[in-house]
């Protein structure tokens, strides 16, 4: 039988190990701050990244944002693709997946966690 102590021990160590870990967020998921937001000309003129892949119909029929992402030391850019039922600013934080452009798949934003204003 375990005790009531020991059980308290397990949560304790159970918290610990899961961090400040986000519950909103999905396993294949990161999380980053929205630092541009792309227009048709400049979407016309450069292609970045992920982006390179997209006809200029795909890249006219979405919105794309640039979201900024810590990594390690420093910063990562993503450009992602953003849900027309989604509607950004300019320095909102967001959940986007995948994390990064591997096998030609663009990044999109999942949702927003946090509006700046």
């Amino acid at each position: 039988m375990i005790s009531k102590k020991m059980l308290i021990v397990g949560l304790a160590v159970l918290a610990g190990l899961s961090g400040c870990a986000d519950p909103r967020i999905g396993p294949n998921s990161k999380t980053g701050w929205v630092t541009e937001l792309y227009t048709p000309a400049k979407l016309q003129a450069n292609h970045s990244g992920c982006l390179r892949t997209l006809s200029d119909e795909q890249l006219a029929s979405h919105q794309y944002v640039e979201i900024t992402t810590p990594h390690l030391r420093s910063y990562r850019y993503i450009s992602a693709m953003v849900p027309e039922a989604i509607k950004l600013h300019l320095h909102d934080k967001v959940e986007f997946s995948p994390p990064s452009c591997k096998d030609g798949a663009v990044p999109e934003v999942v949702q927003i966690l946090k509006h700046s204003h």
